[in-house]
C-alpha cells in the first residue's frame, strides 16, 4: 500500500504540468507546436495554483497550493496543504513549504511542529522534469490527438479552449523519471490509465495557458509495481479531477531560502 501511494503522489505531481495550448487559426498543427515551443522558451518566470480531488481506494485527498517559478535562475517555491480523509483514521491536515534552490529541492513539513527541513539533490534533469512549461513542450509534440471546443473567456482574456489526449507512454515516462525508487515503477504500461482527458484554456493573444482541467483515473495493482505480487482482487482505482491556473507570466520572482533551511538534512535518492 505505502508503495501504491508514492506512485498516487508522484501522479499528483505531474498534473501539476501544464499539458496545455493549440491555437491561431490557419496554421498546421505543427506550425502551432513551434509557436508554443518558441512562446514557452521565452518564459522567464510564472505562478500556478492547484485545486485538486483525488481518491485511492477509501482515501481521499484534497490537495491546494500555490507556486512561484524562476525559469532563468531555475528555483521554485510551493506551499500545498493536503486534506486527506482516510477512514478510521479520520481527517488529516499536512501544509507543506517547497523551496528548489542552488540545486537542492528542500522540504518543510509544517505539521511536525517544529523547524525541521530536509533536502533533496536536484540535477538538470530533475528540473527539467519540474519545469512545466518545459515539459508542456514535450507532452504537446507527442499528443495522440487534439480537438478544438468553443472559445470562453478566463479572467477577461479570450481564450482558445482544447481537448488533449497526451500520449501515456511519455506521461509514464515522466511518472518513472519522478519515482524516488525508479525500478518499482518500470512494470507500468499506458493501459493503467482507464480513462484521461485534459481541457485547456490558452490566451489567444500570448499563446499561453490560463488554465487546465484533469480528470484522470487508473487502475492498479501491486503487480504492476516491481517486487509485489497481488491477486485479480488487489485492483485499485485512482482518480483525480480539478483544475490548474497560471498567472503573473514574466513577472519577477526572487526565491529566497529561510534560515533555517540551511541546516537541513540531505536525503540521499536510491539510484535505478
Amino acid at each position: 500500500m505505502k508503495r501504491l501511494i508514492l506512485l498516487f503522489m508522484a501522479i499528483v505531481s505531474i498534473m501539476t504540468i501544464s499539458l496545455s495550448a493549440y491555437g491561431c487559426a490557419g496554421l498546421t498543427d505543427q506550425q502551432i507546436v513551434s509557436k508554443i515551443i518558441d512562446t514557452s522558451n521565452n518564459v522567464k518566470s510564472f505562478k500556478f495554483g492547484m485545486d485538486l480531488s483525488e481518491n485511492m481506494g477509501n482515501m481521499n485527498v484534497k490537495e491546494t497550493g500555490i507556486a512561484s517559478v524562476n525559469s532563468i535562475t531555475q528555483e521554485l517555491l510551493m506551499n500545498t496543504t493536503l486534506v486527506i480523509d482516510s477512514p478510521p483514521g479520520g481527517t488529516q491536515t499536512d501544509t507543506m513549504d517547497e523551496y528548489l534552490t542552488g540545486g537542492y529541492l528542500y522540504i518543510k513539513d509544517n505539521t511536525t511542529g517544529t523547524d525541521y527541513w530536509t533536502k533533496i539533490k536536484v540535477d538538470e534533469s530533475r528540473w527539467t522534469a519540474e519545469d512545466q512549461l518545459a515539459q508542456l513542450t514535450e507532452f504537446l509534440q507527442s499528443a495522440t490527438s487534439i480537438a478544438r471546443l468553443d472559445d470562453e473567456t478566463v479572467n477577461g482574456l479570450d481564450c482558445y479552449v482544447f481537448q488533449i489526449t497526451p500520449d501515456m507512454a511519455e506521461v509514464l515516462k515522466w511518472i518513472q523519471s519522478q519515482s524516488q525508487s525508479t525500478n518499482e515503477l518500470q512494470n507500468l504500461n499506458p493501459d493503467v490509465f482507464k480513462s484521461t482527458t485534459f481541457k485547456v484554456w490558452i490566451d489567444k493573444k500570448s499563446l499561453l495557458p490560463q488554465k487546465e482541467n484533469i480528470d484522470l483515473t487508473m487502475e492498479i495493482t501491486p503487480s504492476d509495481i516491481t517486487g509485489t505480487t497481488t491477486t485479480p482482487n488487489d485492483a485499485i482505482t485512482l482518480t483525480m479531477s480539478g483544475d490548474i491556473t497560471y498567472t503573473d507570466y514574466n513577472i519577477p520572482v526572487t526565491i529566497e531560502l529561510p534560515t533555517a533551511a540551511q541546516n537541513a538534512v540531505e536525503i540521499e535518492i536510491p539510484q535505478p
